[in-house]
């Protein structure tokens, strides 16, 4: 490969970058190295540009100064000889691309899919993100650092890991009167937003689990 040419090999590297990113973006961002994110940008990288020049090569007559479009393997030892449509084409599906499928992360289809083929990329996600969209337990019950307790269920959450922690904003939400031993729905509240450092302990309870056994907890 040509040194001169480098700079234009990096940018058939950068589309993966941009899918993984909008996937995160879209969907969720996962607790993952800095390697693995690499590696997987690369991959996503390669497979963007074998799958697209191709299909561009066929679809697209090549100019007249040309025979024949460069085959694959020219076009990644020597990126020059790429056509700067193609750069615009190859960004703008990575794009759309990674916008798809971070909403079909957000289905857990992708998950579902890859499980059928024995992949489980959950085992690879972040611990608290896979337990709060999980859909086997009722609510939750946080209790607090302060000494408080409170319930309801997690509407809505964020992965962050810097300070505050990650939030967990609550709907339903009630809180435990000990006086009384009974939960208090907070008139006119609709829900309340809970930062993770704040958090003591968090209790997932089943959806078979009676009231009173709630109560008794």
């Amino acid at each position: 490969m040509d040194f001169g040419s480098i700079p234009l090999a990096l940018l058939l590297l950068l589309p993966g970058f941009l899918l993984l990113h909008l996937i995160f973006l879209v969907s969720r961002i996962r607790r993952i190295s800095a390697f693995y994110a690499t590696m997987w940008s690369l991959l996503g990288s390669l497979a963007l540009v074998v799958i697209s020049w191709p299909l561009y090569a066929v679809t697209i007559s090549p100019p007249e100064r040309l025979t024949n479009w460069p085959g694959l393997l020219d076009v990644l030892a020597d990126s020059t000889k790429v056509p700067g449509l193609f750069w615009a084409l190859l960004y703008a599906f990575s794009a759309i691309l990674g916008i798809f499928l971070g909403f079909l992360d957000r289905k857990r289809i992708i998950d579902k899919a890859l499980s059928l083929v024995g992949l489980d990329i959950r085992v690879h996600g972040d611990l608290w993100g896979r337990l709060l969209r999980a859909e086997d337990y009722s609510h939750l019950v946080i209790y607090l650092k302060d000494g408080s307790l409170v319930s309801g269920w997690p509407k809505y959450f964020s992965n962050d890991r810097e300070p505050p922690g990650p939030e967990i904003y609550l709907s339903d939400f009630q809180v435990w009167d000990p006086e009384s031993g009974s939960w208090k729905v907070q008139e006119g509240i609709l829900g309340s937003l809970i930062h993770g450092n704040e958090i003591s302990r968090i209790e997932f309870i089943a959806k078979d689990v009676s009231e009173d056994d709630d109560k008794d907890a």
